[in-house]
């Protein structure tokens, strides 16, 4: 979580993201868990009362954790950190841009996209771009690049094809792999989401949502996401085995 502490640090200075803050790849296969991994980084970053030993955020009781960024997404979600300026302690805002490139067909949404990022101002920005692959074969990579080396943010892009993307863009990234994580790993992980989000959980039926989803993260998410909509019953083993149909792509 070293970005974590870097950009709650810089926030803490009043300082704002220079050109040379590092942009971010994560790439692996299809619901490997590149979105959830941004998705959890954002609410450690947003979190106001994060564990300053392990940079976990907390259980979802502080303001911010309260727009539950893992399951409403990141678009529209409203923060900030807390930082100290000339005039004592005040709030420097993180601005979040999330682009889905799979909707981006012409250079000119693309440009669109782009001039309405740079309208935003102050601040900590932090821009996502998911499927950014896709972008290669119209020719936008290219008109991306210059828009990162020029902006003053914290970028992230995700892929399932990193293959698919050119060398002078890959160059720019710091690159973060996914893999499925052990049995015991995702257990442990779906267990807290369940307590963060306030679902009812039983042992056995996270146990088998695990190997219901042949540890997709994604594909577990759903499964929580589709319990979470009944607060009396919650994620039991009964919905996992009858009601839960796990799609494939």
């Amino acid at each position: 979580m070293n970005l974590v502490k870097k950009v709650r640090r810089m926030a803490d200075a009043g300082a704002i993201v220079d050109l040379n803050q590092p942009c971010f790849l994560l790439f692996g296969d299809s619901r490997s868990g590149k979105t959830a991994m941004v998705k959890h980084l954002v609410r450690c970053i947003i979190c106001k009362r994060l564990d300053e030993q392990t940079f976990d955020p907390c259980d979802g009781s502080c303001e911010a954790c309260r727009q539950r960024p893992e399951l409403s997404g990141l678009q529209g979600l409203q923060a900030s950190l807390a930082a100290y300026g000339p005039d004592g302690k005040e709030s420097i805002p993180i601005q979040f841009a999330v682009v889905d490139c799979t909707l981006i067909h012409t250079p000119e949404q693309l440009r669109d996209h782009l001039v309405s990022m740079s309208n935003e101002s102050g601040g900590i920005r932090i821009f996502y771009f998911d499927e950014v692959h896709r972008l290669t074969k119209r020719g936008m990579d290219e008109m991306l690049l210059k828009a990162v080396e020029d902006k003053e943010a914290i970028w992230f892009f995700s892929t399932a094809k990193p293959d698919g993307l050119e060398d002078m863009f890959l160059n720019r990234l710091l690159k973060l792999g996914t893999e499925p994580p052990s049995e015991e790993e995702m257990a442990c992980w779906l267990a807290d989401r369940c307590n963060d989000w306030g679902i009812r959980a039983e042992p056995e039926a996270i146990m088998r949502v695990v190997e219901k989803s042949n540890r997709v993260v994604g594909t577990a998410l759903h499964a929580l996401a589709q319990a979470s909509l009944d607060d009396d019953e919650g994620l039991t083993l009964d919905f996992v085995e009858e009601d839960w149909v796990v799609k494939l792509d």
